[in-house]
């Protein structure tokens, strides 16, 4: 799991322009400076690259920047082959 963590966290920082080094599961999504049209990038990014659909809903009231990898470490590995 800490490849796939590895490989989100450099997504993330590309797709949002955030410094990866700022990236910690520790981090609030405002701590990073993640806003929602960052969270988009992100998930169209996301399913592009694993073949995944992230609905809507999928983070709820998700704050943390682990909880949001959580997530998508989970619909990831989740996919159909």
């Amino acid at each position: 799991m800490a490849n796939l963590d590895d490989e989100l966290l450099d997504l993330i920082a590309a797709e949002s322009l955030v410094d990866r080094a700022r990236l910690s599961r520790r981090a609030t999504l405002a701590d990073i400076g993640l806003d929602s049209v960052d969270v988009i990038s992100i998930v169209f990014a996301v399913e592009e690259k694993y073949g995944v659909e992230i609905a809507d809903n999928a983070f709820g009231e998700t704050t943390d920047l682990g909880g949001f990898l959580d997530i998508l470490e989970g619909l990831i590995e989740k996919r159909a082959p």
